[in-house]
């Protein structure tokens, strides 16, 4: 049987964010015999450190400058992008007549252009699937799938018109609306992170197949940390320079509110209860890793027990450490949807997790499902110190604890199986 071959726009893929591992994680345990992968995504970042993971699977990336949607794109060149939602042959257009591709998906369709049509000629499959955030990626999809008629799946790691992350106002919400509205037009599959995204694309899309495709966790990268004496030597010092000795280690990883507004009034209620209910002599020391905001930095500030704060590591060393800590604190705020993806790297470290939630949301129901962790609502903690210091303490009943549903390898599985089904129907 031929291969069938995807082309997956995904902005994101050399960047070591944990944006990158969703699909980076996936793609490499398809079957090789099976499928082709061409990955178009963004240069990495000046001086970025990038690892690629070992895969028998044939991949091949398309490392491409250019502009996308968002803070550092001009007005002129965001308008460019949109348009090209409702007029498909434009980014094709632009660049058959060598007009200059200072937007990303142009180069990109460029590209994955050539290789559809030697492909299909060669009379194989072909998938394009695009990976939301930003919307350049969808738009890309989209184009290509129309173009040629190919099926398409349109993923969304954030919601687009569902909890936007984007500025407010009615004009704003009107145009994503449209938009995502025009790039699922084609689209055969639209998979999203949690429950309440792919319910909320069912009801507004009852046409369409959406399935729930969650964030997971790559059991390889915590297999190679076993092997990895660098990093673990430099957890080891991190720790002895900031962690006191024999206190019980709680760890955030990544950021709080640079991506949800309302996880950084969690935070602020965090740092209160534990002010109230933790004594300053109390052996346990709190760790953020990670981007902060300045307002976040200066509720940390307030803190009346052991804590320290240290700016974002490689992801191999920040794993290092979550394998150290003795609790994974996860701050979520009032987002039903939210499914961050730092929880799956905990899920895979081992240490219990905390929750500390505005409202039970994805998060929250996935620890209560995998029983690996604990969540308190920012209510609860308003009521009362002995509810943290109950979660506070060492679990013990840890027997039941199954997080397998979340490990690439299953996940691989699901989206062979859709894909599978897109191509054969």
């Amino acid at each position: 049987m031929k291969r069938i071959n995807l082309f997956v726009f995904a902005t994101h893929h050399l960047s070591n964010n944990v944006a990158a591992q969703r699909f980076k994680g996936l793609l490499k345990y398809l079957d090789p015999a099976k499928y082709r992968v061409f990955v178009f995504t963004r240069e990495p970042a000046s001086g970025a450190h990038v690892i690629n993971a070992s895969s028998a699977l044939e991949v091949t990336v398309f490392p491409l400058s250019g502009h996308c949607v968002g803070s550092e794109s001009s007005a002129s060149s965001s308008l460019f992008a949109l348009a090209a939602a409702f007029i498909r042959p434009l980014p094709f257009m632009f660049s058959k007549y060598g007009a200059p591709q200072r937007a990303w998906f142009v180069s990109a369709l460029a590209q994955a252009d050539r290789l559809c049509r030697e492909k299909l000629a060669a009379g194989e499959r072909c998938v394009a699937i695009g990976t939301y955030s930003p919307i350049d990626a969808l738009i890309a999809a989209a184009s290509l799938a129309n173009r040629y008629g190919i099926d398409c799946l349109q993923d969304f790691r954030d919601g687009l018109v569902f909890e936007p992350l984007g500025k407010s106002g009615w004009l704003r919400s009107t145009l994503r609306k449209l938009i995502e509205r025009r790039v699922l037009a084609v689209s055969g599959l639209i998979t999203s992170v949690s429950g309440p995204l792919v319910e909320d694309f069912r009801r507004r899309y009852p046409g369409k197949t959406t399935q729930v495709l969650p964030n997971g966790y790559d059991p390889a990268d915590f297999a190679a940390l076993l092997d990895d004496a660098d990093s673990e030597e430099r957890a080891t010092a991190i720790l002895a320079r900031h962690v006191p000795a024999n206190a019980m280690l709680i760890g955030h990883f990544g950021r709080i509110g640079a991506s949800d507004a309302s996880a950084s009034v969690t935070l602020e209620n965090f740092i209160e209860a534990m002010n109230e209910s933790i004594p300053p002599s109390a052996t346990i020391h709190v760790m953020f890793v990670g981007e902060l905001t300045p307002s976040e930095r200066t509720s940390i500030k307030r803190a009346n027990f052991s804590i320290s704060v240290l700016e974002p590591v490689e992801r191999r060393l920040a794993l290092q450490l979550m394998k150290r800590c003795d609790k994974l604190l996860l701050l979520t705020g009032s987002r039903a949807s939210c499914a961050t993806g730092k929880l799956f790297e905990y899920l895979a470290a081992g240490a219990d997790v905390l929750c500390i939630s505005a409202v039970h949301n994805a998060a929250t129901d996935i620890l209560a499902e995998t029983g690996a962790g604990q969540t308190l609502l920012t209510g609860e903690i308003a009521a009362g110190s002995n509810a943290l210091r109950k979660v506070l303490s060492p679990r013990v009943d840890r027997a039941g604890r199954d997080i397998r549903a979340y490990s690439k390898v299953e996940q691989a599985g699901m989206l062979d199986s859709w894909i599978s089904q897109m191509v054969l129907t």
